[in-house]
């Protein structure tokens, strides 16, 4: 559902009233993010890995320092990422 034409006048009035009144605030709200170019599903498989390569560096750290709770802080949180991108393709699949 698109804009009607009076509402885009008045975004447009916003958006330059906006560049007048503070340009450092427009140029950045204009300026395009550094990930814009990344799809939503490769974000999502990239935060999995991180989250699975932090997890595995937890436990490398707790079995390094003898630290129960590390461990299983970082076997939670290899589990959980895959968990939860199976849980998400498995309910999109259901649909």
């Amino acid at each position: 559902m698109g804009l009607a034409d009076r509402e885009k006048r008045e975004l447009d009035e916003i958006e330059q009233r906006l560049a007048e009144e503070d340009p450092k605030l427009a140029a950045k709200l204009n300026r395009p993010s550094p990930l814009a170019f990344l799809s939503s599903g490769t974000m999502r498989v990239l935060g999995v890995v991180v989250a699975y390569v932090v997890g595995l560096l937890a436990m490398m750290a707790g079995v390094t320092w003898s630290s129960f709770l590390l461990i299983a802080l970082g076997a939670g949180l290899c589990l959980s990422a895959f968990v939860g991108l199976l849980v998400r393709t498995w309910r999109k699949h259901r649909e």
